[in-house]
């Protein structure tokens, strides 16, 4: 929790050690330690705590008692109602690119029954026999291609026909132009480097649409939950 100052991470440790509910027996050297400060600064943060009404402290001789004043914990409730607004909020992520034409493999991967199955139950609809490759045209583009691939949620499986072996994938559910239900698919093995993306849905979308090579379309990415949000926070720390 680098990212608070010193006053909101002494808030939150005091919370966390109960100090709401009771006064607590907490030496400068402890919190100092907490803070990764002096035992100086702690100090002076705590009378400073105390002098706006956050804290309130006891003296019983040599023992100093903390605890939690209504006004800091209206501090927390604040600070943790604009946290949830941010992480509980759909959260949209837009790549955008341009139409080219690819060798045809993604045709005959996608007609294969044991991947065509997978995407029709766990993707959710029956897709066109085919994908769309979309290259990307900004790094603020290509860096979210790399981080949707990190936080796909749905697998498709690999399998064998005792011939070969076919790799796994991955997916997540778009919109294709903001509005066409599609999905990106992300294989595992794949001759495209990271500044292309290989669209599914269940319509051709050349034909819908109209396209042809060089055209610009985007797709979207919305995460409603505070779920896939928190994968995202995983990933880019990752």
């Amino acid at each position: 929790m680098n990212v608070l100052n010193l006053k909101e991470k002494l808030l939150i440790f005091l919370a966390q050690s109960g100090a709401y509910t009771r006064s607590l027996n907490m030496s400068t050297s402890m919190i100092a330690q907490h803070l990764g400060t002096s035992q100086q600064s702690a100090s002076r943060i705590l009378i400073q705590l105390e002098q706006n009404g956050y804290i309130e402290k006891i003296t019983l001789g040599k023992t100093t008692l903390i605890r939690l004043t209504n006004k800091g914990l209206d501090e927390l409730r604040n600070l943790y109602a604009i946290l949830k607004s941010i992480f509980e909020k759909p959260m949209e992520i837009v790549i955008e690119g341009r139409i080219f034409s690819g060798l045809g493999e993604g045709f005959y991967y996608i007609s294969l029954p044991q991947y065509f199955e997978q995407i029709k139950e766990k993707v959710g609809f029956v897709p066109y026999p085919g994908t769309l490759n979309i290259q990307l045209l900004s790094k603020d583009s290509i860096e979210n291609r790399m981080l949707l691939e990190k936080i796909a949620d749905i697998p498709i499986d690999g399998f064998s026909n005792g011939q070969r072996t076919y790799g796994t994938a991955k997916c997540i559910k778009a919109l294709f132009n903001g509005e066409q239900e599609a999905a990106l698919i992300f294989v595992e093995r794949t001759h495209y480097g990271k500044d292309v993306v290989e669209v599914i849905a269940p319509v051709y979308l050349r034909g819908k649409y109209n396209l042809r090579d060089g055209d610009r379309v985007f797709l979207k990415v919305i995460l409603k939950t505070s779920t896939q949000n928190n994968n995202i926070l995983t990933a880019e720390a990752k």
